[in-house]
């Protein structure tokens, strides 16, 4: 059972077991909805220090969306055609990712953090178009660094109690992540329609005429 290997995996190896598992979540999608609450637990129980696991989660999440990121840079649609069933991409949803990620690119790779799945896929868009690495890297360690806070830190107000936050950890969490999706959908609905008027009102200023004095 997944859950068991995790807390197994936690126990056994400690910190360095967090840093391993993190990489997974990332590279295998495995959840980090399960293994970090538990870290978190393990915290409570005093056997991890919280600054140091959310420290060393980040870290481990970072290595493996660097995984993902190099996959999409250096095979880019190779991989899509030939393996994309292995990462849960398609060649249609690589076009759409990418018409997305040419306009929203910087912003995806924060917000989609916050939610299962997309947070792994967005790095292979992002390796694809080839976004800066310096730029990659600033918003995912933010947006990684703020969910994995959270969910360590609901493990260790939850306590004893996390077996049954991890049972569940579904409905938990969705009104969370519906809610970033609502603010991610807002806030790109307000930078599509200022990057659509800042082009008319160029337009407007140029074919002004101008008065001569």
């Amino acid at each position: 059972m997944l859950f068991n290997f995790i807390v197994q995996t936690m126990i056994t190896i400690g910190y360095g077991g967090i840093f391993g598992l993190m990489i997974a979540a990332l590279a295998v999608s495995i959840p980090s909805e399960i293994i970090l609450p538990f870290a978190g637990y393990l915290v409570y129980e005093g056997t991890f220090n919280f600054w140091l696991v959310l420290l060393i989660a980040t870290l481990g999440s970072i290595v493996g969306t660097i995984i993902d990121y190099a996959i999409g840079y250096y095979l880019g649609r190779v991989l899509v055609v030939r393996y994309g069933k292995y990462f849960h991409l398609s060649e249609s949803s690589l076009i759409e990712s990418e018409k997305w990620f040419q306009k929203y690119g910087d912003l995806a790779v924060l917000l989609t953090r916050f939610i299962p799945l997309i947070r792994t896929l967005i790095a292979f868009p992002a390796g694809i178009g080839e976004m800066k690495v310096w730029k990659f890297m600033l918003y995912s360690t933010l947006g990684m660094a703020l969910w994995n806070g959270v969910l360590i830190y609901v493990g260790y107000r939850v306590g004893p109690d996390v077996k049954g936050i991890i049972n569940s950890i579904s409905s938990t969490f969705a009104f969370v992540e519906v809610a970033a999706v609502l603010v991610a959908f807002v806030v790109l609905v307000f930078w599509m329609r200022r990057s659509k008027q800042e082009p008319n009102d160029k337009e407007k200023a140029e074919s002004s005429p101008t008065t001569l004095k």
